[in-house]
């Protein structure tokens, strides 16, 4: 009773009128308890301000408050915890006033932090942060309870939302070891595999496909493991064993959906190039085209391109590498092309080949098949080609500074790097190559670090003799050195040393 009477006596007077946000107003009950150690609160409060709260917290805890104005404006909120820790206890009362709290610890003491929760205008990266961090809360809290599994689940599917794969996979692997078991195992076993698959660590990749396969209870895993083992497989140079990984699929476990028909069609598809069974690859082609998912559709004229080159249709196969060149961009059309020049050349068809070449030097790949294209005039008693347009190289190189405008560096590096092998026969003014190196540069600086940007900017300033391309690199390359924190090094590119 002393204690409902002492509250009471705390809280203000009150009309009928409704209260504004700002009005301070006490809660009921705030209650402190320590026990082994471990700090307990107990909160009781309706239609209490946050500013009054934060205040008490602040009293019994000795902890300071970094708030900012939202705090003040922050409706009044109601809420009963019972004997809780202190950022659980902050995290419901201040996120029900849509306010984000977090606890500082340093050297000085615990400072409570508060801001307004900007959901509309924080980036996605950003609440993505968030949600992992709650999500992490969750699990610490609870690491027996049976969503644990799921909290450490949702981590890894959100770091790999944001890119952060390494550590999506640790995430993976936590909830794997502490509940091998949970309903959560089945979904950790795929990505974790993926994740490898994806950076070509086949033999983890397969370990994790083969433990998914025979998981207790993951029956609607079942397929897509075997799938993604057999891929793993054929990855490991074992296509005979892919090949029978996928008989027995489709034995045990038949399909009609379309997704996952084209993802088995596609592995065996493969498994028969890597074992030189072309013709059996090219009937697989023709009586599972029409059944392949959209997706899946877009690989059917590569694959169809090297199966007929590997059966020894060279006319054919050129015919089929030239769609592959017109179908795709960057690095694989220059390949293509090459691919489809060069089989022409085989049937000793030299108009085929400067067909080739014409629709080459219109895609602005010209330079990739110019050899090719040369034997071909000479055989026809025909002039020497022109040199490659240079409009097309100088709209591919500005189609790539774009993308890396935009931090796009995966599409910039797919029309840099084709370009950059090839600049010696392209048609390109000095300060244009020496923007194809600095680009170059910046994409290897993202992959390889910036001593390898270097390492092409110096071998470029060595070879051109323009002194303002010279001066060009110079700038660029000072400028790269800068944004990654190379201040002394980038005084010496300046100038031209480094």
């Amino acid at each position: 009773m002393a204690l409902l009477l002492a509250a009471r006596l705390c809280l203000p007077a009150v009309s009928g009128q409704a209260e504004s946000a700002a009005f301070t107003r006490e809660p009921s009950v705030v209650k402190l308890e320590r026990e082994g150690g471990i700090e307990l609160w107990t909160v009781r409060a309706k239609e209490s301000s946050v500013s009054a709260l934060l205040a008490r917290v602040a009293e019994l805890s000795g902890c300071s408050v970094d708030a900012t104005t939202a705090v003040e404006r922050a409706p009044l909120v109601t809420i009963a915890l019972e004997r809780r820790p202190l950022g659980q206890l902050l995290e419901f009362a201040l996120g029900s006033a849509g306010l984000l709290v977090e606890l500082d610890d340093s050297a000085a003491g615990t400072t409570i932090r508060v801001r307004a929760d900007h959901a509309r205008t924080e980036t996605a990266d950003q609440r993505a942060s968030l949600a992992s961090a709650a999500w992490g809360r969750a699990a610490a809290r609870h690491p027996r309870h049976p969503a644990a599994a799921s909290a450490r689940l949702a981590q890894g599917e959100l770091a790999e939302l944001r890119g952060h794969t390494e550590a999506a996979r640790e995430r993976y692997l936590d909830c794997l070891a502490r509940t091998p078991a949970s309903p959560s195992a089945g979904e950790a076993y795929l990505r974790a595999g993926r994740i490898a698959a994806e950076r070509g660590e086949w033999n983890e990749a397969s370990e994790h496909f083969r433990a998914l396969a025979n998981l207790p209870g993951a029956d609607e895993y079942r397929a897509v493991a075997r799938v993604e083992l057999a891929r793993a497989t054929l990855a490991l140079g074992d296509a005979p064993g892919a090949l029978y990984i996928l008989d027995a699929l489709d034995a045990s476990h038949p399909c009609r959906e379309k997704t996952e028909l084209t993802a088995r069609a596609l592995v065996r598809i493969e498994a028969l190039l890597a074992e030189k069974r072309f013709q059996d690859a090219l009937l697989e082609l023709e009586t599972g085209a029409q059944s392949f998912d959209p997706l899946g559709a877009r690989e059917l004229p590569r694959l169809r391109a090297r199966a007929l080159e590997g059966a020894g249709l060279a006319e054919d196969a050129a015919r089929a590498w030239l769609l592959v060149a017109r179908a795709e961009t960057a690095a694989s059309s220059a390949a293509a092309f090459r691919s489809a020049a060069r089989l022409a050349e085989e049937t000793g068809d030299p108009l085929a080949v400067l067909f080739v070449a014409r629709e080459a030097r219109a895609a602005g790949f010209g330079a990739c098949v110019a050899e090719v294209e040369e034997r071909a005039r000479t055989q026809l008693g025909l002039e020497a080609p022109p040199a490659d347009v240079s409009p097309a190289v100088e709209a591919r190189l500005a189609r790539a500074e774009h993308w890396l405008a935009k931090h796009e560096l995966e599409r910039a590096a797919s029309e840099l790097e084709p370009l950059f092998e090839e600049r010696e026969l392209l048609d390109l003014a000095p300060p244009a190559r020496a923007r194809l190196a600095l680009g170059w540069a910046r994409c290897l600086a993202a992959t390889g670090g910036v001593d390898a940007a270097t390492d092409v900017i110096r071998r470029e300033r060595e070879r051109v003799e323009s002194s303002v391309a010279r001066a060009q690199l110079d700038r660029g390359l000072a400028g790269l050195l800068e944004e990654h924190g190379f201040f002394e090094r980038a005084a010496d590119a300046y100038r031209g040393e480094y």
